[in-house]
């Protein structure tokens, strides 16, 4: 026999892990709307085959879980950019090793150095002690770059940035890929969308074989088109839906820069630090290797995000619950 209540908890756990990943709780209550009339539909009375599917909260598609140990239920559905993991060892150390050799070479008088342990200076500036993928100096100023080929808690980038800052270092966090991001929307992860409010609106994507090239992405709006559907309420009053795009949460679609060189396209800044008011963690004052490229993407981009939330609330309030604001996203206010 079936325990109900370890079934329910299990869900929960199941929703509660989904709804993290996803950034976005808009499927706990196990209703989707049907892309094809916007009518809101629960997990326990349909099929795949009634969808596609997607979140009232945050519009990203979404997959019914027909399940038998636990109840039916829906889950976000996106793709991510392919990084490489933190099982893709050789990988990561092929792209560092390539980054470092292009520098060395470049710059033989920089005494560039591969994990080179940097060692805590508690007494004068309270830092912890660093091991850097990659370490050395570009003229006077002392260069710090990680190749971030895993998943990094937002604490623990935080905490890295303060310290290089503290030890005098401009840092430059890399994302490596083990394939094209492409063109089509994604859900960047929290972390990358943290990086991207610290480079000002930009994150830097390699490639094996680009060495010292990057790839600089901003994330600008991706938005879903709702479709426009009639129905009769039991009243027998006729109703309208959709017709209109309305802006994903955390979903984006990649912008991209020119490629640039860490060789000749990058100088050492200072970051004052600042807070987004729909963050959970601040930018720190902090030392950063940034590009010199000027924006490439249109500044005014997310301006009518607001506008579309009123005419979602007046369209008979069937998306009552959307919601675009994301995690460092940098338009909020």
């Amino acid at each position: 026999m079936i325990n109900k209540g370890a079934m329910l908890k299990k869900l929960d756990g199941s929703i509660h892990e989904d709804g993290i990943t996803a950034r976005c709780q808009g499927l706990a209550t196990r209703t989707a709307y049907k892309k094809l009339d916007n009518s809101l539909v629960r997990a326990d009375s349909i099929t795949k085959d009634d969808g596609p599917f997607y979140c009232p909260v945050c519009l990203s598609d979404a997959i019914v879980r027909k399940c038998t140990e636990k109840v039916n239920h829906f889950a976000h559905k996106s793709r991510q950019s392919p990084l490489i993991s933190a099982k893709d060892q050789e990988l990561h150390n092929t792209c560092r090793d390539e980054i470092f050799n292009a520098l060395k070479a470049e710059f033989p008088e920089g005494n560039w150095g591969k994990e080179r342990r940097i060692e805590a200076n508690w007494k004068q500036k309270g830092n912890k002690e660093r091991i850097p993928d990659i370490s050395g100096k570009i003229g006077k100023k002392g260069i710090a770059i990680e190749v971030q080929a895993s998943a990094y808690t937002l604490n623990r980038i935080y905490e890295k940035t303060c310290d290089y800052h503290k030890m005098g270092i401009y840092v430059l966090w890399i994302l490596p890929l083990r394939g094209d991001l492409g063109i089509e929307p994604f859900r960047p992860r929290l972390f990358e969308k943290y990086l991207h409010s610290l480079y000002f609106g930009r994150v830097y994507y390699c490639t094996l074989g680009s060495g010292t090239i990057l790839q600089p992405v901003h994330y600008s709006p991706a938005k879903r088109y709702i479709e426009e559907s009639e129905w009769y309420e039991g009243t027998g009053e006729q109703r309208t839906e959709g017709g209109y795009y309305l802006t994903y949460k955390t979903v984006k679609s990649p912008n991209y820069g020119q490629i640039i060189d860490i060789v000749k396209d990058f100088s050492a800044i200072e970051n004052s630090g600042f807070t987004p008011k729909n963050a959970k963690k601040e930018i720190p004052k902090c030392s950063l290797f940034l590009d010199n490229l000027k924006k490439w993407w249109d500044e005014d981009e997310f301006n009518n995000v607001k506008d579309q939330i009123e005419v979602s609330k007046k369209k008979n309030e069937i998306f009552h619950g959307y919601n675009y604001f994301d995690d460092y996203d940098d338009y909020a206010e």
